[in-house]
């Protein structure tokens, strides 16, 4: 069908929008006061609003009624793709936050690893030196 072609571009240049909305949210522009991107957004928001309200009644009101419920049918496939990819983005967050542990864990092991090294150095040095020390006294006083 000709129909689902330009419904899908509408669909993809809607996302685009709103993708742009929320990159602009977190990097608002410097030259624009606080009030005329309130407006923006709104505007934007509004817009976006108005043309799915008449996607909406296009798809209830002007298809074919061979088709059938086709909005009802659109929702609830939009609801389960949502629901999965929703899923996959939790799975994905827990396995980086599995892998971050893992390599926190492991940098936290060679951290210990390298101090109880540094120790043991550091104490085997300052026996050697005590014994050299030690040795130095009797040769001195002893003569041996």
């Amino acid at each position: 069908m000709e129909i689902s072609g330009h419904i899908g571009k509408f669909f993809d240049a809607h996302e685009q929008v709103k993708a742009a909305a929320v990159e602009q949210r977190k990097n608002p522009p410097k030259g624009k006061s606080l009030k005329a991107q309130a407006l923006d957004n709104i505007f934007q928001e509004m817009e976006l609003e108005r043309q799915a309200t008449e996607l909406r009644e296009l798809l209830i009101y002007g298809v074919d009624p061979a088709l059938g419920a086709v909005w009802s049918r659109f929702q609830e496939e939009f609801e389960r793709l949502q629901a999965e990819q929703e899923q996959e983005r939790l799975a994905q967050e827990a396995k980086e936050r599995v892998a971050l542990w893992q390599r926190r864990r492991l940098l936290n092991r060679l951290q210990d690893r390298a101090l109880i090294i540094g120790a043991v150095l550091i104490v085997t040095t300052y026996l050697h030196l005590l014994f050299l020390a030690i040795r130095q006294m009797r040769i001195a006083k002893w003569g041996f």
